[in-house]
């Protein structure tokens, strides 16, 4: 029974690679929520997203991704991508994300790199550790956001 089971899985993961490498790449933030949701395999969706390469929305892959709590599993394809060179904003901002929720240097991240949203890192910033929102705001000459966080 459970080679039979083994059997399905491995049928049904061969169909979902087949629908968003091919069919519809949009729809693969969607599809490893859903994915995440049931407790798939964290290296059967990294080779998904590995896969599908870059034909979806960043944004929403790493809100649905957030949503879970399971930010962390995005990181070596993230930091993949700057390494070939990626400047997109998606891409920077969920590595700050990263960063600070793993304490991996991120004051220095923060001040030195030039292509995170000052606005949407130092929101994220704000609840987990207000001193990283107020570098954040700063470096992006954000000063509404960063009176809010002082007063």
């Amino acid at each position: 029974m459970i080679l039979f089971y083994t059997c399905i899985a491995v049928i049904l993961m061969k169909s979902i690679e087949v629908f968003v490498s091919k069919v519809n790449p949009k729809r693969l933030p969607i599809v490893v929520g859903a994915l995440l949701d049931v407790d798939c395999s964290e290296d059967t969706i990294k080779q998904l997203i590995q896969n599908t390469r870059g034909k979806f929305d960043i944004d929403e892959l790493v809100d649905e991704v957030e949503k879970r709590n399971r930010l962390k599993l995005l990181s070596s394809w993230l930091e993949s991508r700057v390494q070939e060179g990626n400047f997109d904003q998606a891409t920077h901002n969920a590595l700050a994300k990263i960063y600070i929720d793993s304490n991996n240097n991120p004051e220095r991240y923060l001040r030195e790199n030039q292509y995170y949203d000052s606005k949407v890192v130092g929101k994220y910033c704000e609840k987990r550790d207000p001193h990283f929102a107020l570098v954040a705001y700063e470096r992006g000459k954000c000063d509404a956001e960063l009176i809010s966080v002082i007063s």
